[in-house]
């Protein structure tokens, strides 16, 4: 089967080259970096840091310098790595079946002597692969309604949220597994105009998922939108509701658009799509599992881990397309259901969540991305002259001892206050001290030892609905210099 898949592989990817698509793509802000942080190596962007540190080289230690340039050889990303770890550990629970029937055992014995010239497709095992990874087809209403539009040949538009498997590393942005999908799309229905959005980010949960999902997802207003979280995002509390305020609130939009959920896996086995699933059950959503793939194939030796990744999270070229694959095979069993007929009228979205609705409707606020309710009465020692992350690159930043700083001062109205920070390997990354309503609510450090300069959010705030008084300060380290990037905030 090894032999098999690189040859899947290599004709695969042959086909792609040769195939086009006359279908124009329009990105997201998230899209619009994809192509430079994708095509890296595992290694989480350097562009991230380069871009935001400039300004500071001058003034920072070279202790700071070289954190920093270790933080960027490091193979995982905070939220990547950190998730499973900080979670309970556990073998993922898959409905891929433990054993496989006498004729696929037969099939995987012929398919090695077939001539490499075949097409992959016709490959009994891997299409067995492909058809294990569907989960459910859920309720297709709002899919036919997308397949509708295709067919008459009007616009539509498909979008990707998710971390960095989404946005492409390793692969690329042009080679990636949502890229590859749009282009499938494009080639089935050439007369339609399919537009693309990629709001794939490196290292993100779906709590900044959540957060960002206005701006990076909801002002293309998506047909179809593929969520994929499940290897960013924790068994904690917080995930599982940050992961259902996003399905829900993906819903919930005026066109009613069709959502469909993707479950990745590493190497460790870290999967949150259990929990996930329940969820895409509860909403009657289309499910796709890779865990359900690759765990069979393992456990017949047909593959290892190293033919899907070079890294330990991330799908190399190869595992890209067979993602496309899985993808597309949902896609196509659903038409083909569809076509069938009977689908019935859209379900109206459960009345009762799944988990809590704490985190549903939250807006984004920076410098450029006003919000109804907040308002910012005094930036303090935090300027918003200088760019901060690439992704985020409208909040606001200081470098100044904490003794001589000023307190970031502002409003806001609602009941829960998120705030996004870059997370540093430097030992000088300040810790913040947030005030609510008068109470200090907590000390949040931005330095951690394996950060990259990503991003991180963080809940400082929840309590009763109203109007909030919030005060951010610096917290003095010795009187020493410190710096800090506010990224911006997230509001319920």
């Amino acid at each position: 089967m090894k032999k098999r898949i690189k040859i899947t592989a290599i004709l695969l990817a042959s086909a792609m080259i040769l195939s086009g698509c006359n279908n124009q793509a329009t990105s997201s802000v998230a899209d619009s970096s994809t192509e430079s942080s994708a095509t890296q190596s595992s290694t989480e962007s350097k562009d991230e840091s380069s871009a935001t540190e400039s300004s500071e080289a001058e003034t920072e230690s070279k202790e700071e310098s070289s954190a920093t340039e270790s933080s960027e050889a490091e193979t995982e990303s905070k939220e990547e790595s950190s998730a499973p770890e900080s979670s309970e550990t556990e073998k993922p629970e898959s409905a891929a079946p433990e054993t496989e029937s006498k004729e696929e055992t037969s099939m995987n014995e012929s398919v090695t002597e077939k001539p490499e010239g075949e097409n992959p497709d016709a490959d009994p095992i891997y299409s067995a692969m492909i058809n294990r990874s569907l989960l459910d087809l859920g309720n297709l209403q709002r899919m036919k309604a997308f397949y509708e539009k295709l067919e008459k040949g009007e616009e539509v538009t498909v979008a990707f949220i998710g971390g960095s498997i989404t946005e492409g590393m390793t692969a690329g942005a042009e080679l990636c597994w949502a890229k590859l999908t749009y282009e499938a799309l494009c080639e089935q229905y050439p007369n339609a105009k399919i537009n693309y959005v990629n709001a794939g980010m490196s290292g993100t949960p779906s709590i900044l998922g959540n957060i960002r999902a206005g701006r990076d997802v909801l002002c293309h207003k998506p047909d179809l939108t593929f969520v994929e979280f499940a290897v960013n995002d924790g068994f904690e509390q917080e995930y599982k509701d940050s992961y259902e305020a996003l399905v829900r609130t993906l819903l919930e939009q005026d066109n009613s658009p069709a959502v469909a959920l993707y479950f990745t896996v590493i190497k460790s086995g870290h999967t949150c799509e259990k929990h996930m699933s329940e969820i895409g059950r509860a909403y009657g959503l289309p499910m796709v599992s890779l865990n359900n793939v690759l765990s069979v194939e393992f456990d017949k030796g047909r593959m290892t881990w190293e033919d899907y990744s070079d890294d330990e999270s991330h799908p190399n070229v190869w595992g890209h397309e067979m993602t496309k694959d899985l993808i597309m095979n949902m896609m196509n069993k659903a038409k083909a259901k569809i076509d069938e007929g009977g689908i019935g009228d859209i379900e109206a979205i459960p009345e009762n969540w799944v988990n809590n609705s704490r985190f549903y409707g939250m807006k984004f606020f920076d410098d450029e991305n006003p919000v109804e309710g907040f308002t910012m009465k005094d930036t303090g020692s935090f300027s918003g002259e200088k760019d901060t992350l690439q992704q985020f690159p409208n909040g606001w930043s200081a470098m100044i001892a904490p003794a001589d700083s000023k307190a970031m001062t502002f409003s806001f109205k609602g009941k829960t206050l998120m705030m996004l920070f870059k997370c540093v390997k430097s030992q000088r990354g300040a810790s913040l001290r947030v005030i609510v309503d008068g109470k200090e609510t907590g000390e949040y450090s931005t330095q951690a030892d394996d950060a990259w300069n990503n991003p991180v959010a963080v809940q400082v705030f929840s309590g009763d609905e109203g109007v909030h008084e919030v005060t951010i300060e610096l917290v003095d380290k010795d009187g020493k210099l410190v710096t800090a990037e506010i990224l911006g905030f997230g509001i319920c």
